[in-house]
């Protein structure tokens, strides 16, 4: 009876196949857990308010919004990237807004707010136009007026599942955009070339590895 490594091989090499597709929009963009996160810095003195700043995201992967953060390792993470990597600004706007409606804060990308992480003198006086602000030295949040958000650089975030969107020159350690997949021919796209890619990895697999 031969060994099962040959097979055992083939299934890894298709759980790794299939874990590929799990990945961030661009080298640019750092992982953590199963989001991806990206700071945009330079030229963005066009940015007037958090809407301007949320679009920015979103034009760089879809799916992506401005900075959530879920729980202490996430805020910690993104503290120690910032000391680590992105090296920007002391103070980022974080994407919550408060809700005067339900008299709360939430999050821009509709996410649970379970986390918070207000400095010590943070009062709990809520007002009217109150966003917040992450100081990056601490990792602490600070409440202050939307109108004097810090927006010289922008936090984006985005899940590993996305729709590719290539980033401009803004972003920080990006690429030149790499071209769209050529067309193969009236009728068939990207879409038809994956198809074919598709059918060419399954006739090879079927060679590795043929069924007992």
């Amino acid at each position: 009876m031969e060994p099962p490594f040959p097979a055992l091989l083939c299934l890894l090499g298709l759980l790794a196949t299939a874990s590929g597709a799990a990945e961030c929009p661009s080298s640019a963009w750092i992982p953590f857990r199963s989001s991806c996160y990206i700071f945009l810095q330079g030229t963005l003195e066009e940015l007037d308010n958090i809407d301007e700043a949320r679009n920015l995201c979103k034009n760089n992967a879809s799916g992506a919004d401005i900075i959530s953060i879920k729980n202490k390792e996430e805020n910690t993470f993104i503290q120690e990237t910032f000391k680590n990597h992105w090296q920007g600004p002391d103070y980022i706007s974080l994407g919550i807004f408060f809700d005067t409606d339900d008299n709360a804060f939430k999050w821009f990308d509709k996410s649970e707010m379970k986390f918070t992480n207000w400095i010590e003198e943070e009062s709990n006086e809520d007002l009217l136009n109150t966003c917040v602000s992450m100081y990056t030295k601490s990792g602490e949040w600070k409440k202050i007026s939307c109108e004097d958000l810090p927006l010289t650089g922008i936090l984006c975030k985005t899940a590993f599942a996305y729709e590719k969107k290539y980033l401009p020159a803004t972003a920080v350690g990006s690429h030149p955009a790499r071209p769209q997949r050529p067309s193969l021919g009236r009728g068939r796209g990207p879409k038809a070339a994956d198809s074919i890619l598709g059918l060419h990895q399954h006739a090879e697999r079927e060679r590795r590895c043929p069924l007992p």
